[in-house]
């Protein structure tokens, strides 16, 4: 009797493993449509104004110039909507090209102001003729501007 007892209680326990396991595999189904239905409920997430293209390229040049592709990636993917491989030959042709095209301010009135109109004539007329150097000698001397101020300056005229 005691072996029946024994036999049974393992039984019982044994079903009630199989119907354990069982309740914690969830069905595929179920699976789908309670991730669709947390999709649904999840707020939908409002798009982020998108940069120009060309703001948007300096920033994929700069991340990639810090070695820092994934996130480049990722702006450019945000930014454009493009499959992810579309977005990685994309970031690596804006690598690949180099400095990126920059936006260029016009050039500084006080600095213009500093050189008089005699004087910035002359350095326009100076890059007008292909002698940049010569033009931003003239303004670092008249201004006492770093080299690159004076390069920033000239560029603009």
């Amino acid at each position: 009797m005691t072996g029946f007892l024994i036999t049974v209680i393992v039984l019982l326990v044994c079903a009630l493993g199989v119907v354990l396991a069982r309740r914690g595999r969830a069905d595929p189904k179920d699976l789908l449509q309670s991730a669709l239905a947390a999709r649904e409920a999840e707020p939908a997430r409002a798009p982020s104004p998108a940069p120009d293209s060309e703001t948007l390229t300096q920033q994929v040049w700069v991340l990639m110039s810090q070695g820092r592709k994934i996130p480049a990636v990722k702006l450019w993917r945000e930014a454009t909507g493009v499959s992810l491989a579309d977005a990685v030959r994309a970031v690596e042709r804006i690598a690949a090209a180099g400095t990126p095209p920059r936006r260029l301010p016009p050039a500084d009135p006080q600095i213009a102001a500093l050189l008089g109109p005699q004087v910035l004539a002359d350095a326009r007329h100076l890059k007008g003729q292909g002698r940049a150097i010569q033009a931003i000698k003239l303004v670092r001397e008249q201004t006492g501007l770093t080299l690159r101020e004076a390069k920033d300056f000239v560029d603009h005229l």
